[in-house]
């Protein structure tokens, strides 16, 4: 609540400088009463879209036999169409009702495609290419209807292409053990789409897209290796890698006034010494409670940096 600027606004009406019913939301704004309800209106479209394409495939699975697959990839392909038409038309129109129904039409022509594939398996054996090309469609979109949410779809799409084809005639990675060529796989993603987000922010093109791919890079960057712990071989080489890796993401994230990202490297820093200290401590034989106590202390050493990081940035915002 802000009273000099309620009097201020008052007095501008007394003064015929400002329309009574213009000074209505602005009062109301400098009363505190006005509250924002965007991001709730965002979580529940969010949610519809994710409902309504719940409920399109549980009405594919219990009528696939009595419709017949060539209907259903008809009515599939014809409901995207008219999604994707009016988002067409409409365009550009950023709000979150547009997105809505811009990511429900993408969402059903890849699922249409999808079914495609399952039931006519039209790319066969390299069917995993399908993955690409709907990663290529959405990143298209995306940039037409500027579009972070299909963005996002686009880069884990491309991410998820890459996973599913380190089996396959895709990856050249056939000499690898099978855990290493995810873990490959994945940290190449990871830095590509760091790289795109530096790249889009630099070069302008749609420097509000950085924060997207930043997170997907630095989420697959740090996921990927902490998944490798799981496996004994290298473990303290893949931890001394995700340490590193922590603190490079959090160096940059400083930088950038980012304490999400800079609390995803703090968190990754503090698992790479984790794991090294219980290798440590399992050479050593020192017992499990000195794991524990290691394990604590970092704990509050990653909420103390967090605090501090939180406080400073917003200190310095």
């Amino acid at each position: 609540m802000n009273p000099d600027v309620v009097s201020a606004i008052d007095k501008l009406v007394r003064e015929g400088v400002l329309e009574p019913r213009a000074s209505v939301p602005l009062r109301r704004a400098a009363l505190g009463s006005l509250v924002s309800v965007g991001e709730e209106l965002r979580i529940l479209l969010a949610a519809g879209v994710i409902v309504v394409m719940t409920g399109v495939g549980v009405l594919v699975k219990q009528n696939l036999d009595r419709i017949g697959p060539v209907a259903i990839a008809v009515v599939l392909g014809v409901a995207a169409a008219l999604f994707l038409g009016w988002a067409w038309r409409r365009a550009p129109a950023p709000s979150f009702a547009f997105d809505s129904v811009l990511l429900l039409g993408a969402l059903l022509a890849a699922a249409d495609l999808a079914f495609i594939e399952v039931k006519f398996t039209p790319l066969g054996e390299h069917w995993t290419w399908h993955l690409l090309l709907v990663a290529v469609a959405y990143a298209g979109l995306a940039f037409r209807f500027d579009s972070k949410s299909l963005f996002s779809l686009s880069l884990t799409s491309f991410a998820a292409w890459r996973g599913v084809s380190v089996s396959g005639v895709a990856t050249p990675w056939r000499s690898v053990v099978g855990e290493d060529r995810l873990l490959i796989e994945a940290l190449i993603c990871g830095v590509i789409f760091l790289a795109l987000g530096k790249l889009l922010e630099s070069s302008r093109l749609k420097p509000h897209f950085e924060p997207v791919a930043s997170w997907l890079g630095s989420l697959l960057i740090v996921g990927a290796l902490a998944f490798r712990l799981e496996t004994n071989d290298g473990r303290v080489l893949v931890a001394a890698a995700l340490a590193g890796s922590g603190l490079v993401l959090a160096w940059f994230a400083w930088d950038e006034r980012s304490v999400g990202r800079y609390a995803v490297g703090i968190g990754a820093i503090a698992v790479g010494a984790a794991a090294v200290a219980g290798e440590v401590i399992e050479y050593l034989d020192l017992g499990r409670n000195a794991f524990l106590i290691v394990v604590v202390l970092l704990a509050a050493a990653v909420i103390t940096l967090i605090l501090r990081a939180h406080r400073s940035l917003k200190a310095s915002a």
